[in-house]
């Protein structure tokens, strides 16, 4: 239903019958959390990679074999991303490097997985999905929460982010499962506007608590990176439910900035964060305007030496100003073409986590490609992003349930017409 008019839109995905297997939404959500394995202090880092890696490859291998999604995409974004995967090659071939194959061999298997196929999955039931989102970053809080708790009654090891001062007042701060704030910082940005998303349309005390809890992580966090993007995310989401709430949220927003400046958060980020970024990237800019076709590589004296901690600097850094300009160039296409959309909750939604999600990328650093949390996180919402709008919303004709899904999957057709 929609929440404006209190009737069915048939252009938002939301208000339409499931279409695919319950399952399939929850697929996406599980990917989500085994892409946190590289970025955890559970375990080491590499057996994390292999482990995320190898259940992107497995959800594009299922996606493409085992189901009947589209294995088709924007056109204009396949050919800009596509050129930067070319440029990738060229790269190579004039400076071969372990790293840069990584992530030439990595890239088609997440963009399969995280932008072709999660995305068909996730469309055909998008009310499960940010529900079970929902539930995952409520569960990360709390288990956040219990970490504050054994720092302050137990003499565990744990990570040494959790137990800091949260903006300059309390020693509550925590990662939850991650190895620092950034990337629970940037999970729970998108928790909990996906918390907010599935408060406004399904109502009710349950999902309100889970918003309460979501936004107390976040808070915990205090990763500043998902704090910008939080706040232009939200008021694009709210747009889509009323108006009156995204004028009130930009409202809170300034409050908050005002408090924070009251009493010297903001400043404290600015001098230390978001300066000492910028003359980073300023240095990296002199770096690149050495070399710009090629970059500066990932040799001992390349990006993994310099991380500028600007995504949309990172790669044109790392691999040259064309390859580099033509990934930028893919990313806000993807974001124009959800704001071309109809506009409807799922899409104000869809709209203000992609925003939110580009915008901290100007102080992290992530690649569509990538196989941990953060760019998994990326490609889902560009690969929901180029769903908007599509005459079929983006859904694959699957049916209702996970057996008659796969006998009319690519293999199910094959396997009838032999016995046949």
């Amino acid at each position: 239903m929609s929440e404006r008019s209190g009737t069915v839109d048939e252009n938002d995905p939301a208000d339409l019958e499931p279409a695919v297997p319950t399952a399939y939404p929850l697929i996406a959500v599980l990917i989500i959390v085994i892409a946190g394995a590289p970025t955890t202090w559970l375990f080491p880092a590499e057996p994390g990679y292999l482990l995320a890696g190898g259940a992107l490859g497995l959800v594009a291998v299922y996606g493409v074999i085992f189901t009947n999604v589209r294995l088709t995409t924007d056109g204009i974004f396949l050919a800009l991303f596509g050129g930067y995967w070319v440029g990738l090659l060229v790269h190579y071939h004039h400076a071969p490097h372990q790293e840069l194959l990584f992530y030439i061999l990595s890239t088609p298997v997440a963009v399969v997985a995280t932008v072709i196929v999660l995305p068909q999955f996730v469309v055909g039931r998008p009310q499960t999905f940010a529900m079970a989102l929902t539930t995952v970053a409520t569960l990360l809080v709390l288990f956040g929460v219990s970490l504050v708790w054994l720092e302050h009654t137990t003499d565990a090891e744990l990570p040494r982010w959790v137990g800091m001062d949260v903006m300059g007042y309390g020693e509550y701060r925590t990662v939850s499962i991650y190895n620092n704030p950034n990337p629970f910082g940037i999970v729970m940005m998108v928790g909990t506007l996906t918390a907010a998303y599935t408060y406004l349309t399904r109502r009710g005390p349950l999902w309100l608590g889970a918003l309460a809890i979501c936004l107390l992580g976040f808070v915990l966090a205090e990763g500043d990176a998902g704090f910008v993007g939080f706040i232009v995310g939200f008021p694009i989401l709210l747009s889509a439910i009323d108006r009156r709430l995204s004028i009130g949220a930009i409202g809170a927003s300034v409050l908050a900035a005002y408090v924070g400046i009251r009493i010297g958060h903001v400043g404290e980020v600015m001098r230390t964060t978001f300066l000492g970024r910028v003359y980073r990237d300023v240095e990296k800019l002199e770096r690149l305007s050495e070399n710009p076709m090629l970059g500066i590589g990932f040799g001992e004296d390349g990006i993994l030496a310099y991380d500028p901690h600007n995504s949309f600097l990172h790669v044109p850094l790392a691999v040259g100003v064309i390859p580099g300009s033509l990934y930028v160039f893919s990313l806000l296409y993807a974001l124009a073409k959800g704001l071309r959309a109809r506009w409807t909750p799922w899409t104000g939604y869809v709209v203000g986590t992609a925003a939110a999600m580009l915008i901290s990328m100007w102080f992290e650093s992530l690649t569509l490609g990538g196989v941990s949390v953060t760019p998994v996180l990326l490609g889902l919402y560009v690969g929901l992003l180029l769903q908007l709008g599509r005459n079929d919303h983006g859904r694959p004709p699957e049916a209702d349930s996970l057996r008659s899904a796969l006998r009319r999957s690519r293999v199910g057709r094959v396997v009838g017409r032999i016995r046949g």
